[in-house]
């Protein structure tokens, strides 16, 4: 079955399957673990380009052709897919062809979309008078990622054990992080050296080398049809509002300071291009590195203990930058390196260790792939406000007061996780240990 006719599949709805009842757990693929994170790791990857095309690529190029800031400052929008998919979560996993595999139906029409539009892009010229047609095909690529990252989540939890998913995670924040090098400053570099459709065409070649092992898997079925999902049953669940609000705290603080970093540096005087090498690229290599970080941990302590690691480096991070706000001075290249390094460090392992905590509360549940939106899309939500917030604060009172927010919002996170953690003992979010 090729990308084509599963999509024909889904919008015909072949042996389209909706409810059914009692379901029971999907068998985890214990022996055949790798295939499945080779495929999703993949597939994550995928899913970071147009994110990187829209918050780094797209604005500078659209500035450095002369495009208004109006324009450009409209592009993070086409982001918005990623806070909104929980609203549309629970038609995913409640369509599907049986023919083709519950996660399957969506990964390859939706993986198929996406190598079509990066195509249309390179065929679109690029100038300022296109710039609108383009972003519109920046958010449509981000709404089909969007929403095939529902059904790979689902894929993730369904296929693998408990014990791996904090490697799967990892894979995830990693192999995300690496499609936003791809699609922002990737593609920067590859529009210093070819032209607009040459660079375009090789994402797409990217985007199509991802879900080659989504092709030729075959999705194993179900022992029984899984129950109706709905945002409605997630909200039902024990635990599931306690988890949410921990959640959405715990990355908080990284984001504020991720976005208050650049502004600080370029307002003491670095150049544009300095920021952006170590603000920007080395932030999301940090980030990666602590992705590795957090796999190491989640082998050797329980995964409340990495989650409070990495809520310890980004408050590290944090008040280094802060005694730079307060003390100028310190703007040397390897000050800022270290507090850019542990920023990143424990945004990655912060990251891991909540979808980690995330994914396992999905799996106990029927239906994993909203179950994993709803955290997604309004931890998203809220560092998008909190962090305009802080930027907001920063403006009119100083960038000691943005980062204060930040102080804040990570003590919050420090004092939800004690009483997570307390409250869910025995819950089986960490297979027991604490």
């Amino acid at each position: 079955m090729d990308f084509h006719g599963a999509f024909a599949a889904l919008v015909l709805g072949e042996h389209m399957t909706s409810v059914a009842v009692e379901a029971k757990p999907l068998p985890r693929e214990q022996g055949r673990a790798w295939q499945v994170l080779l495929l999703v790791g993949g597939l994550y990857l995928a899913q970071g380009l147009p994110v990187g095309l829209a918050f780094q690529a797209y604005p500078t190029l659209l500035r450095n052709m002369g495009a208004s800031l109006d324009l450009v400052a409209l592009t993070p929008l086409a982001s918005l897919p990623w806070v909104a998919k929980l609203l549309w979560a629970s038609a995913v996993e409640n369509r599907w062809s049986e023919r083709i595999g519950r996660r399957r139906s969506w990964i390859l029409p939706l993986q198929a979309g996406s190598v079509a539009t990066l195509t249309l892009m390179a065929l679109v010229p690029f100038d300022v008078a296109n710039m609108g047609v383009l972003l519109g095909l920046i958010a449509l690529l981000s709404l089909l990622c969007a929403t095939q990252d529902i059904a790979v989540d689902g894929l993730a939890a369904e296929r693998l054990p408990s014990a791996s998913l904090g490697r799967v995670n990892t894979f995830q924040v990693a192999g995300f992080m690496g499609g936003m090098l791809l699609g922002g400053p990737g593609t920067m570099v590859l529009f210093d050296h070819f032209d607009a459709s040459a660079a375009f065409l090789l994402l797409a070649a990217v985007a199509l080398l991802c879900g080659l092992p989504a092709l030729f898997w075959r999705e194993p079925a179900p022992l029984v049809a899984p129950s109706k999902a709905s945002l409605r049953r997630f909200f039902k669940r024990r635990f599931s509002g306690r988890l949410t609000a921990l959640v959405m705290l715990v990355t908080l603080a990284g984001a504020i300071f991720f976005g208050l970093a650049r502004l600080i540096l370029l307002d003491i005087g670095w150049s544009m291009s300095d920021v952006g090498v170590l603000a920007g690229v080395g932030q999301l290599l940090a980030i990666i590195l602590g992705c590795g970080l957090a796999g190491l941990l989640l082998r050797r302590v329980s995964r409340w203990n990495t989650l409070l690691c990495g809520l310890l480096l980004v408050g590290a991070a944090g008040l280094l930058w802060l005694a730079l706000v307060l003390q100028p001075s310190l703007a040397g290249s390897g000050y800022v390196g270290l507090a850019t390094l542990l920023g990143g460090l424990g945004i990655g392992v912060t990251s891991v260790a909540s979808y980690t905590l995330a994914m396992r509360f999905a799996q106990q549940g029927e239906q994993p792939g909203t179950d994993c939106s709803v955290f997604q899309g309004l931890q998203t939500l809220g560092e998008i406000l909190v962090s305009s917030l802080a930027i907001g604060v920063a403006g009119y009172w100083g960038y000691a007061s943005g980062l204060g927010i930040g102080l804040l919002a990570l003590c919050a996170a420090l004092a939800v996780l004690r009483q997570v953690r307390s409250s869910t003992a025995g819950a089986g979010l960490d297979d027991g240990r604490t």
